[in-house]
């Protein structure tokens, strides 16, 4: 098994404006960035360019810890909207939920014959600041308000 599968240079002490992985996931929940899974760090932040390093262990017992750079402000913003837009995310599926509700809360509050699925999805993305499109309104409509669908300018 690889220990250092991203190749990363090893220090012999840890340089100020580095975290380790605790420092660094409470760094991130604070800036409501929420990672659950410790061992998904590293990965998480490749993929999100954050730099890393290795550290010397005290002692022979256990692996190197690795440390991270503390991401900038600007690096943070582009962490959440990419995980806004990943519904696989844990922030893109709450993203999701909000959709959904708000998908549910203008078609009830539309007037007959008033909207579209395309309108619907234009003041969801509006209220929310996310993309939606008129598919999720589709299988969000088809789902809870099948029998009310007749409200809608457009039925296909």
């Amino acid at each position: 098994m690889d220990h250092n599968p991203h190749n990363l240079k090893t220090l012999p002490e840890k340089p100020d404006g580095y975290l380790d992985a605790d420092e660094l996931i409470k760094f991130f929940n604070r800036k409501k960035i929420i990672i659950k899974r410790k061992d998904n760090l590293p990965r998480f932040c490749k993929n999100n360019d954050i730099k890393m390093m290795k550290v010397q262990r005290a002692g022979s017992a256990g692996s190197t810890p690795t440390i991270y750079k503390t991401p900038s402000e600007s690096k943070i913003n582009e962490i959440i909207s990419n995980l806004k837009n990943n519904n696989n995310s844990l922030l893109g599926r709450e993203i999701v939920k909000k959709k959904k509700e708000k998908i549910l809360e203008v078609f009830d509050k539309a007037e007959d014959q008033a909207e579209s699925r395309t309108t619907i999805a234009d003041k969801v993305s509006q209220i929310l600041g996310t993309p939606c499109n008129r598919k999720l309104v589709r299988s969000v409509l088809d789902k809870k308000r099948s029998s009310k669908l007749n409200k809608l300018k457009k039925i296909s």
